[in-house]
């Protein structure tokens, strides 16, 4: 029953302050020896995300995805932020579509796009993040050897 009391003091903002107030009132009247506490949990968790789920997060998030893009030298930055909205927009890593997904935002850098296409052609997104990590480490060390 603490989570509860704990969760409802982090909810802030005119837009909940109702909401906040009408489940702390329900709270009240719960006895915990008399009621399931993992019960009232769930019903706590489905009334908050019920009244606050960002129900269009997943697909703006998918959409970010397609657009995102890869701008060198900055790998690192790319393949966490993909990683990154892969995770929030419920995608599986290692699929085709991620991959393609992955491969999209690479080519913006043709050179290093390239390079990461050579053979062996890669079907494992570690695989394939890795080698791109390389090579454009590889140009960066080029770049400043000249």
């Amino acid at each position: 029953m603490r989570k509860i009391a704990m969760a409802l003091t982090y909810i802030k903002g005119d837009k909940v302050d109702c909401w906040v107030e009408r489940i702390a009132e329900w709270w009240d009247t719960l006895n915990p020896t008399v009621h399931n506490v993992h019960y009232t949990w769930m019903l706590f968790l489905g009334a908050f995300r019920e009244h606050f789920l960002d129900h269009t997060k997943q697909q703006r998030t998918g959409i970010k995805i397609e657009m995102l893009k890869f701008h060198f030298p900055a790998i690192d930055e790319y393949t966490a932020e993909f990683e990154d909205l892969t995770m929030l927009a419920g995608y599986t890593i290692g699929s085709a579509e991620t991959i393609n997904l992955f491969l999209k935002g690479l080519n913006m850098s043709a050179d290093v796009f390239e390079k990461v296409m050579d053979h062996p052609t890669l079907n494992n997104y570690y695989d394939l993040k890795n080698k791109a990590i390389s090579i454009v480490k590889l140009q960066q060390l080029v770049n400043a050897l000249k």
